[in-house]
């Protein structure tokens, strides 16, 4: 046999050949141990874009809208089917600011002179900065002749119905600063009881809260929170008013009936038929209405006017319940 011979050189080549194979075999097994990291991964990275698939399906939601026309002016406005209109969330402040904004136009355009005196009056007032009030004084002044007690008087009434509240100026942790309100008047007659068409208005308000307002007991209820609205303006909602209903045709002339004596024409709001030869009484049947008591201005003094001639002849004017002899 031969003898079994070792140097140095050869024990250094056999340390090498096996740290070599102890390499590539560490190797191999870290290679092994990253492709099992990177498949993990990615079966994770899978299984998360699986759940967010399912959790974004449908991808193509249909949300119906809903078109709706205004009846007198025409304006079209879109809904969005998306809320829950049976359990419709609102803030307490947003509910707060809209209630406050309709009960200030509610009270300020509407008209009646059985509750003008009660409340309404009082609310304007209550609710507006000085110069809003003093228009407002302004506007039911005796000697206005365009104030809404001398166009419809005690038989007639305005009703207002609003048509939306949109709130201007607000946001996340800010109070709103002022509103746009669409609105319908209508003309209410007390004997009866019809109700007719007036116009379409938009009032734009600036409004603001201050709690250092000095008011009594009585008012403070009314308005407890101090709002006070210190800019107002009403502008027609593009359509002046609305359409006035078809006169009906009158039916055929019978030859044989009687004549029947002319009626007068029917007369503007506001202007008398005097007869020939009678006095003009321009203010008389205004003078003779009682006005609204306080707090609505009291009627202007009574002017001095000439004594009518006398006429020719006895004659009564019947022109609007006012007779003379």
């Amino acid at each position: 046999m031969l003898k079994r011979t070792s140097s140095k050189k050869i024990d250094e080549a056999v340390a090498k050949s096996v740290n070599f194979e102890v390499t590539v075999a560490d190797l191999a097994k870290r290679s092994e141990r990253r492709a099992w990291w990177v498949a993990g991964s990615s079966l994770v990275m899978s299984l998360i874009l699986a759940g967010g698939y399912f959790y974004m399906l449908p991808l193509k939601e249909k949300v119906p809208y809903m078109v709706m026309a205004d009846a007198y002016t025409g304006t079209a406005t879109v809904a969005r089917l998306t809320d829950d209109f049976t359990n419709r969330q609102i803030s307490t402040s947003e509910a707060i600011n809209r209630s406050n904004v309709a009960h200030f136009v509610l009270a300020r355009e509407s008209f009646d002179v059985a509750t003008m005196t009660l409340r309404d009056w009082g609310t304007v007032l209550v609710m507006s900065s000085p110069d809003v009030a003093q228009a407002f004084r302004m506007l039911h002044a005796a000697n206005n002749p365009s104030s809404p007690y001398k166009i419809y008087g005690r038989e007639r009434a305005i009703r207002v119905k609003i048509l939306s509240i949109v709130l201007i100026g607000g946001g996340e942790g800010r109070t709103p600063t002022g509103a746009t309100v669409r609105f319908q008047r209508s003309i209410y007659t007390k004997q009866t009881g019809a109700t007719q068409p007036l116009d379409s208005k938009i009032a734009t308000i600036e409004f603001a809260y201050k709690s250092n307002l000095k008011m009594d007991d009585q008012y403070r209820i009314e308005n407890p929170l101090g709002f006070q609205v210190t800019s107002y303006r009403v502008d027609s909602d593009y359509a002046t008013a609305p359409p006035e209903e078809s006169p009906v045709a009158p039916a055929a002339a019978d030859p044989n009936a009687e004549p029947v004596a002319q009626q007068p024409a029917a007369q503007p709001e506001g202007t008398m038929t005097v007869q020939p030869g009678a006095a003009p009484a321009a203010d008389e049947g205004l003078r003779t209405a009682p006005m609204p008591q306080a707090p609505i201005p009291e009627r202007e003094a009574p002017r001095t006017t000439a004594p009518a001639p006398a006429a020719p002849a006895p004659a009564r004017n019947t022109a609007n319940g006012v007779g003379r002899r």
